[in-house]
């Protein structure tokens, strides 16, 4: 079974038994071998219950086609980069995992060697098109399917990107969700003295008993919130279900936006790197332009998406990147996400500048940000056509990296279809709470669509 539903722009993704099954990622894996002539596949998944199915299907399937693979077993979508990027004989990976879907989701994310990307712009489609065909050549020869640890060599490598003080250890609050991350956290904090951490969810479950492993929502946060305050951490971190995305909360149990953290981080990485180029995705707050700036750096503005990010840190030889779903990019991690290493950098940061999280982040809102809004809109076309017509004779630039942002004299939004939901999603942002209530009730009254839910 599969459905056209399940290629999302930058991986697959849909509901297992009703939109694929384990044939159907079978197939996708197929199509993705004889797409890019791939020998030799690293081969990870996540914690869900019919994540062992898939990588059954998955395995029959390249054998017969003559391809190598090296199962890693259940590991974080970091993990499984890292095994790829850092080993020269391995061309590409295949990540079986839905992130933070709900149980009854699952999925699968490509990558390719040094850990780049495929999505919608680089193979993706093609894939699309002879899986759903079913059409394979035929191979003359048999692969095989071996066994492999990544844990160990990754956790190696991202500490030792790190340098913090083991004398003055930071006591920190850590929700793995039950999430992957869950399967690596205590061989982290084991090479790591200068963390005492508190864990919570550290189980891999993949029917999420606690909660929703996903860091950008304000309500999965809450037990973490409650835990960082009851136990005066230094800040609180919940990782998602795949563990390539990490959300922070302060010492007084307030959510810190990822554009934030990557302002401060940015600041502690130009340190060494005068002069780099730091991307940022084009929600995030102006004042993430002009912190990288001021701290010497070279800001960038980029589409939101890992497969595009990746692709534009590549080709502008970008230092980091982040965007506001808690995805950091690294150019000393494979130019990949880490969430690990945006952890540790955190860490050394509050250690270098010996303030609190808060006090770091004080000065970083001055303007009135509205976060993501979703509307429930069908014909998402339209509704984007409407707002350029009621907003672009008004607009000092109109720019279309990613659906459209309007750029006015003190104040700019932007508005894009989401790639998976009937959704248009909206980030405003205004020198004020006020002028915010009013252009956002404006732009609302033009739309007419209803918020969604979550």
């Amino acid at each position: 079974m599969l459905t056209p539903v399940v290629f999302k722009a930058y991986d697959i993704r849909g509901i297992y038994g009703k939109d694929w099954d384990a044939d159907g990622a079978a197939a996708i894996a197929r199509a993705f071998v004889e797409k890019f002539a791939v020998k030799t596949v690293v081969l990870g998944f996540d914690m869900r219950a019919t994540s062992i199915e898939i990588v059954a299907a998955v395995e029959k399937i390249l054998v017969a086609a003559g391809v190598r693979i090296i199962n890693i077993g259940q590991v974080t979508t970091p993990t499984l980069y890292f095994a790829v990027a850092n080993y020269a004989d391995r061309e590409a990976g295949i990540m079986v995992t839905a992130s933070h879907n709900p149980s009854e989701w699952n999925g699968m994310k490509f990558c390719l060697s040094e850990g780049s990307p495929v999505g919608e712009n680089s193979g993706l489609l093609d894939i699309k098109e002879m899986a759903l065909k079913g059409m394979f050549a035929e191979s003359l020869i048999s692969g095989s399917v071996e066994y492999a640890d990544a844990i160990d060599p990754s956790l190696d490598y991202v500490t030792g990107l790190v340098h913090l003080n083991d004398a003055a250890p930071m006591n920190v609050v850590i929700d793995c969700g039950n999430g992957m991350e869950g399967a690596t956290i205590q061989k982290l904090l084991q090479r790591v003295p200068a963390i005492t951490a508190h864990v919570m969810f550290g189980d891999p479950d993949g029917t999420f008993p606690n909660h929703e492993a996903n860091p950008l929502k304000e309500s999965t946060l809450a037990d973490l919130k409650k835990e960082v305050v009851a136990r005066g951490a230094a800040f609180g971190v919940a990782f998602d279900g795949d563990g390539d995305r990490i959300g922070f909360v302060n010492e007084k149990g307030e959510m810190v936006g990822a554009d934030i953290l990557l302002a401060l981080v940015s600041g502690e990485l130009l340190k060494k790197h005068l002069g780099a180029r730091i991307l940022y995705d084009l929600r995030a707050r102006s004042v993430v332009g002009r912190v990288i700036a001021a701290a010497g750096g070279i800001p960038g503005v980029c589409r939101v998406g890992h497969a595009f990010i990746k692709e534009q840190m590549r080709r502008e030889n970008a230092l980091f990147a982040g965007e506001l779903s808690g995805h950091f990019y690294a150019k000393e991690f494979f130019s990949v996400e880490s969430a690990d290493y945006m952890f540790l950098l955190v860490v050394q940061l509050l250690q270098t500048e010996g303030k609190s999280l808060s006090e770091l982040a004080a000065g970083l809102f001055e303007d009135a940000h509205s976060g993501e809004i979703n509307y429930v809109v069908e014909d998402r076309a339209g509704a984007i056509k409407k707002i350029h017509e009621a907003y672009e004779a008004r607009a000092q630039e109109v720019l279309q990296m990613d659906g459209l942002s309007f750029v006015m004299h003190d104040w700019w939004f932007n508005v894009r279809p989401s790639n998976t939901e009937p959704f248009l999603r909206l980030n405003m942002e205004t020198r004020t709470s006020e002028t915010l209530m009013k252009y956002l009730a404006e732009f609302e009254s033009i739309l007419n669509a209803p918020r969604a839910l979550h």
